[in-house]
């Protein structure tokens, strides 16, 4: 799982330098519109899929290959369009404020097989 760890982890940067660039971006325009979108890369974007390229680079060896992808793919795509749809929102594209919840009920259901992965790899014996 070592692959999939990596792939986590590197997205997890990749979230944290758009989150620091739009951060920025704020600060220096003095405009806080897009503060729960920067919220969103930075918690959700940088700090889960670093948590989770953690867990699976040390504990992922024990969980199913179907269950690792499942959780990575449906991850990957639903906050990506997450994040679109909060950046288009507080940009001023209200009406596309179903993308937003779309994004975070993918990321829900993502988390909830992160979930079922951690319980299945903390239940599982080691592998020697």
């Amino acid at each position: 799982m070592h692959g999939i760890g990596k792939a986590f982890f590197a997205t997890a940067v990749v979230y944290g330098i758009l989150g620091l660039l739009l951060g920025l971006d704020m600060a220096m325009r003095h405009d806080h519109s897009e503060l729960p979108t920067h919220a969103h890369i930075m918690v959700v974007g940088w700090l889960s899929f670093a948590v989770f390229g953690f867990f699976y680079l040390s504990l992922g060896a024990r969980v199913p290959l179907w269950l690792v992808r499942a959780h990575f793919w449906l991850a990957q795509v639903s906050v990506a369009v997450m994040v679109a749809g909060l950046w288009l929102y507080y940009g001023g594209q209200t009406q596309l404020e179903p993308l937003a919840a779309i994004g975070a009920l993918g990321y829900a259901a993502s988390f909830l097989l992160f979930a079922a992965a951690a319980f299945l790899a903390l239940r599982a014996r080691p592998v020697v």
